[in-house]
């Protein structure tokens, strides 16, 4: 018997409204009320099920997701959440069977990234699924991440060389033609070949818990950034003995400082330090100024426990860019082992943002600088010791690992994908992650439903995500734009505003700033959020964009109308004006906007008042010149108003730009062809450039006018002045004139 579908749709909004809310235990009672009417509906058992496992109810939760296994055998999202419950409850082996149906059907639905993540899940629980190392070594090696193929070659060789020993063998040969050089590879050749046990990868106290993350631990070597540093100064000091320009040194020769470097080098690469020591002590006493030295000799101090001298030494080897990467993760180290974790931790930020720096696109550069001063202030002004003490364990383990290059890349494409628009994600942030790549593949699914306009599966993907690293805010930022895209928008601006505002507190400003910009791009109005920006602004000393900011709150208010509130805003912002950049003359702009709204407000005198300031602040201002030829009439001032005009005409005769004056005066003349003022002075400009055409036409014009206003006086002088050009009708203009005054014109020399 069908149930109530008025009821069912009821519960499910409900449900669903809850869910929204992450509010579990009434969205779980909600789903039940649901399927009281329509018990088989997959969509609501899968929320329910969601809703069951966030709520922690895993029993109920594992016997629904069973159910829905049966409903729609070919979803693997069932089969997904079963096996993280699973883990959850400690059984592994069941949870790894899990994971690798719901990698089949990931892969069967096009979803490689969760398809690879299954997969790694079920290995993490049971390493010893031969199936799925298999579907891993394939995707690593088609994907370039040596590191992660190794170890699957290295695992499968261990699974497959009691039954299948020559499938142990082949797989090793294989990688081999691809990384020859590989000492893992090559010990377990030899062992495949001669007959004797393979062991697993890395040992297990805990096999079931054994993690993809864990089999990693100690492969860090030749590829590490000190190493790294360190190869390179080797090159360079051994290069040294045959360049042109040779290393200048007191009290040696140059035949003994090439032996001494020869020595040195030598020393250090067969790993007798204290003779390579001993060398660029006496190189560096006789101020041997190469870079490559002081950072060896600083890494022989460190290897030496002596900190302070290597301090020293680092510090001079860090203005070197060739060596100002490694110098900065080697002073980290130095104040590290001292206990100076704060200090220990700026080189290591530094270190981190010079890498950074080269993965993002120029015009981002400044972004992610001041992203990372943000993270450093906060960091100092939280005054959390441990937390800094862990990030810094995390960054030297990142920046230690072989092959850190790839990852910074891998991990930059994948924060670029998470960033949102206009901003830039710091690589510090993801790293100090636990389990930063499988957030990263969870995220890129969750936009993927998105991008479908599966929302339900976007948001269950997401809170999933969010659980694992519940204060890493890019991902609340995520869940709020899929708020926005499935028409959420209260539920957008609730979580941006909560965003914002603990970037706020931790003191990262530039990421604050950014987010309550997003506020204001949805709700413009926001006065609340114009104001915290602005003080904001003005703490990061940012005034040119807090006067920005100003200009929008007075617009904000007036939209709301309350133009008193915005001319209010528009006071204050010319008192912040003078200490914005000079270029972008403010008080000229400011004062603009502010008379404008006082002509909307027709308050003809404060917009009189903001244009005089204008008119002295800034003598070229055309518009604020003519806005006051218009206005004194209405107040009754006329007289001002021409003397106004004049004075702008002088300035641009007194400035050599007469062009300038000539098309202020045509313009005012098209639009008032009748005014005598203005032709009058239009005529004269004319005479006194001496561009004798445009004079006469325009002083025949003007006489007309005159003679029409009765003004018979002015007209006769107009007349005199065109008599004096001569023009072609000479004799018309004479019986005017001798009309008008009774007499013969004057004769002119």
């Amino acid at each position: 018997m069908a149930g109530n579908r008025a009821r069912f749709e009821e519960a499910v909004q409900k449900a669903n409204d809850l869910v929204w809310k992450e509010n579990w235990p009434e969205a779980t009672q909600a789903y039940r009320r649901a399927l009281e009417e329509f018990p088989d509906d997959a969509g609501t058992l899968l929320g329910y099920a969601w809703s069951l496992y966030n709520a922690n109810e895993l029993d109920e939760a594992q016997t629904i997701y069973r159910r829905l296994i049966q409903l729609r055998p070919k979803d693997a999202g069932p089969y997904d959440r079963l096996g993280e419950i699973l883990e959850r409850q400690g059984q592994h082996e069941n949870a790894a069977a899990m994971y690798l149906q719901a990698a089949e059907r990931y892969r069967h639905q096009g979803l490689s990234a969760k398809a690879i993540a299954a997969l790694e899940a079920t290995v993490r629980n049971n390493p010893r699924t031969d199936k799925a190392w298999a579907e891993l070594l394939k995707h690593y090696q088609e994907k370039g991440e040596m590191e992660q193929a190794i170890l699957a070659t290295l695992w499968l060789s261990h699974l497959y060389q009691a039954e299948h020993p020559q499938w142990a063998v082949e797989l090793c040969r294989q990688m081999q033609r691809t990384l020859p050089h590989e000492p893992r590879l090559a010990q377990a050749m030899a062992l495949l070949q001669s007959g004797r046990p393979l062991p697993p990868p890395a040992a297990e106290t805990d096999e079931a818990k054994t993690t993809v993350t864990d089999v990693f631990e100690g492969v860090r070597d030749s590829g590490s950034l000190t190493e790294i540093t360190r190869q390179r100064a080797l090159e360079e000091l051994a290069e040294s003995i045959f360049a042109e320009e040779q290393p200048q040194a007191t009290g040696l020769s140059q035949q003994e400082v090439n032996l001494l470097i020869t020595k040195a080098v030598d020393a250090q690469t067969q790993g007798d330090l204290e003779t390579a020591l001993q060398a660029y002590e006496r190189l560096d006493r006789a101020g041997v100024a190469m870079p490559s030295i002081h950072f060896n000799l600083g890494l022989l101090y460190k290897e030496r426990m002596r900190f302070d001298e290597a301090i020293v030494q680092f510090e001079q080897s860090l203005a070197d860019p060739e060596y100002v990467l490694g110098s900065q993760f080697a002073l980290g180290e130095c104040y590290q082992v001292q206990g100076d974790f704060d200090k220990a931790l700026a080189h290591f930020l530094e270190a981190v943002k010079i890498v950074d720096l080269t993965t993002v696109k120029r015009e981002q550069a400044n972004d992610l600088i001041r992203v990372y001063e943000g993270l450093a202030q906060s960091l100092v002004s939280t005054g959390e010791p441990e937390r800094v003490q862990q990030l810094g364990k995390t960054l030297v383990d990142f920046l230690s690992q072989r092959g850190w290059e790839e990852e910074v890349i891998r991990a930059r494409k994948r924060l670029d994908g998470l960033a949102r628009s206009g901003t830039v994600l710091s690589l510090v942030e993801i790293i100090s992650l636990p389990g930063s790549e499988e957030i990263l593949r969870s995220v890129a699914l969750a936009q993927e439903y998105s991008r479908r306009k599966k929302y339900y599966l976007a948001l269950e993907e997401l809170f999933h995500t969010i659980g694992k690293a519940p204060l890493y805010l890019p991902l609340h930022h995520l869940l709020a734009s899929f708020f926005l895209e499935s028409g959420n928008l209260e539920g957008a601006l609730d979580k941006f505003h909560t965003i914002a505002h603990t970037y706020e507190i931790r003191g990262e400003i530039p990421q604050a700033l950014a987010t309550y910009q997003e506020v204001l791009s949805l709700s413009p109005l926001d006065i609340a959020v114009h104001q915290k920006v602005i003080e904001l602004l003005i703490q990061r000393g940012r005034i040119d964009d807090a006067l920005s900011q100003y200009l929008q709150l007075a617009d904000a208010y007036y939209q709301l109308a309350q133009p008193e509130r915005s001319r209010d805003v528009y006071g204050e912002a010319l008192t912040m004006a003078p200490r914005g950049t000079p270029e972008q003359q403010w008080s000229v702009r400011i004062l603009h906007r502010r008379a404008d709204l006082d002509l909307q407000r027709l308050d003809w005198t404060a917009a009189i008042k903001d244009y005089e300031e204008i008119t002295r602040t800034a003598p070229d201002d055309e518009r604020a010149h003519l806005a006051l030829l218009k206005l004194y009439p209405r107040v009754g001032r006329a007289p001002l108003g021409m003397a106004t005009l004049d004075k702008l005409i002088r300035r641009y005769l007194e400035t050599r730009r007469p062009e300038k004056a000539v098309a202020v005066l045509e313009e005012l003349v098209e639009e008032e062809p009748e005014n005598i003022p203005l032709r009058g002075r239009l005529s004269q400009l004319y005479l006194n450039l001496g561009r004798r055409e445009q004079a006469l036409q325009h002083l025949d014009i003007l006489g007309d006018l005159q003679l029409n206003a009765g003004q018979q006086e002015a007209a006769i002088k107009t007349i005199e002045a065109i008599l004096a050009l001569n023009p072609p009708n000479n004799q018309d203009y004479v019986h005017l004139y001798q009309e008008l005054t009774g007499h013969e014109p004057p004769i002119r020399a």
